[in-house]
């Protein structure tokens, strides 16, 4: 397979080389690049048209490369957060574990766990919370 590889890339540079030789008079004659947005107009000096596809082509491949590093540092990132969220849900699977086991050891030592009353609007649910802290806080003798 690395053969195949090597023979295709030399065959592919081979092609391009043949191109620019049978169009050598292209890409040697020179040409002038002009930009004119109404209030900015700029000239660039005489270049080859070789020169001038070497610079749009080196452009394309930087941008290429930043845009590259950019995806790999994201994916960095992801795999960072995907594992740190693992092992949040692997804590919480511990934590859930280890309380299903107190849930059966309550269910086999009295015979039944009390219920827990779930109060029908949020402010029974803070009215008993504040009860249960103040009994909790003044001790009856």
């Amino acid at each position: 397979m690395k053969k195949l590889k090597y023979m295709f890339w030399l065959i592919l540079v081979i092609f391009l080389g043949l191109v620019v030789y049978q169009n050598l008079a292209f890409f040697s004659s020179k040409h002038v690049l002009q930009i004119n947005l109404g209030i900015y107009q700029r000239d660039t000096p005489e270049m080859t048209n070789g020169a001038i596809i070497a610079i749009f082509v080196s452009i394309s491949v930087l941008i290429m490369m930043m845009l590259y590093t950019v995806s790999r540092y994201n994916g960095y990132r992801a795999k960072k957060n995907i594992k740190a969220l693992q092992a949040g849900i692997d804590e919480r699977d511990n934590t859930i574990a280890k309380l299903t086991q107190e849930v059966e050891l309550l269910k086999d030592g009295d015979g039944a766990v009390p219920a827990l009353e779930v109060p029908d609007n949020p402010t029974q649910a803070q009215e008993g919370i504040e009860e249960t802290a103040e009994a909790q806080s003044n001790p009856t003798p």
